[in-house]
């Protein structure tokens, strides 16, 4: 029994090894086709100039950057152990400040599409003024300026140094170490999230209340039809709330233990254990920048029809461009010539959109 008891945390380990491996490269390729979609579904006509489907567009283009400056390098570095950054000190510098200014803004443009939902659901005109195309993008520009300059200090404090006879990327000033793993808790962890949380429910009591005002209404049929799509956007908005308290809270629990650990002499715990731990919840916490595309999928019917659009025009490019298209008019030409039968229309359509097309 003692020797089972035993073996646990070298059995943790090496999940959580096996993990490292396999875990990531999912994130990556889930994560990678999801934002590259969000990317070309924001930026289509009919969403473009929507408020919040700016913070969307934006948050998808840092998720996409994140995925591959730290979720890659993670893969290669604790499933691979290939890491140039515990070798060369200007990659570990910018690795680490682009890894947390990522982690960072991914709460906080979450936090800005919260507020902007906010004033988007009030009944008093004043407050529905502040949600703007405007002002989201001066918005949008002002806390990437802020979380840029607050990571600064990664650039000077993080550097390369010996553990025994390996190096590694780290931090080696115990007070610097306090300081940012404060930093980071309230920062990127607690702050965004509590934000999120407030909006969220102030969200939804605004909602409440308008369908109070719009059941009340005569022509109700026709605002509901003029407030579907922000309607969806909130649905979406707010399940992305749900699931990134979910995937962000179990990695500020383990830092909060980290911290507690450190500074208080009492707690005892098994090293193995709580490297397991801080890997799983690691991992959870980059399904973050992977999970946005799938959310608005599932909880969006304006998002499905976009997606719908995208693949028709897509499949049918490459239908065109491939040269099925002119094979298919050939045969339906030969058809004709021999029963002496009309194109169909089909083929008329093909033929159609296949002139629209310049080679």
């Amino acid at each position: 029994m003692s020797t089972s008891t035993d073996d646990l945390p070298q059995r943790l380990v090496n999940i959580s090894s096996q993990l490292n491996r396999i875990v990531p490269i999912f994130q990556l390729v889930l994560g990678t086709f999801g934002n590259i979609m969000n990317i070309v579904i924001f930026t289509r006509r009919s969403l473009r100039t929507n408020p919040c489907s700016f913070y969307f567009l934006a948050s998808s283009i840092n998720n996409l950057f994140l995925l591959y400056v730290a979720l890659l390098t993670r893969l290669l570095s604790s499933g691979w152990k290939i890491d140039p950054s515990n070798s060369n000190i200007i990659l570990c510098k910018l690795r680490i400040f682009f890894i947390y200014s990522s982690l960072c803004l991914i709460q906080w443009f979450v936090v800005l599409a919260s507020i902007d939902r906010y004033f988007s659901t009030c009944h008093t005109n004043q407050y529905r003024q502040f949600s703007s195309l405007k002002i989201v993008r001066r918005t949008a520009g002002f806390i990437i300026l802020i979380i840029t300059l607050a990571h600064f200090h990664t650039l000077i404090w993080w550097t390369v140094d010996y553990i025994g006879t390996d190096q590694y990327c780290n931090i080696f000033i115990n007070d610097y170490e306090l300081a940012f793993q404060i930093f980071f808790l309230i920062f990127s962890c607690m702050l965004p999230l509590l934000l999120m949380l407030i909006f969220g429910i102030l969200m939804i009591s605004n909602v409440r209340k308008l369908h109070i005002q719009i059941a009340a209404q005569n022509n109700g049929v026709r605002t509901d039809r003029s407030r579907s799509k922000d309607r969806q956007l909130v649905t979406m908005l707010l399940v992305q709330v749900i699931v990134m308290i979910c995937c962000t809270a179990p990695f500020a629990t383990v830092n909060i233990f980290d911290l507690m650990i450190k500074y208080m002499e009492k707690i005892t715990y098994n090293a193995k254990i709580k490297q397991f731990f801080d890997n799983i919840c690691r991992l959870i916490l980059y399904f973050n920048p992977m999970t946005g595309f799938y959310i608005y999928t599932l909880s969006s019917q304006t998002f499905r029809i976009e997606i719908k659009h995208i693949l028709k025009h897509t499949f049918k490019y490459i239908y065109i461009k491939s040269g099925l298209a002119r094979c298919f008019i050939t045969h339906q030409q030969n058809q004709t010539t021999i029963t002496n039968q009309p194109v169909s229309r089909w083929a008329k359509k093909v033929r159609t959109s296949h002139n629209l097309i310049k080679y």
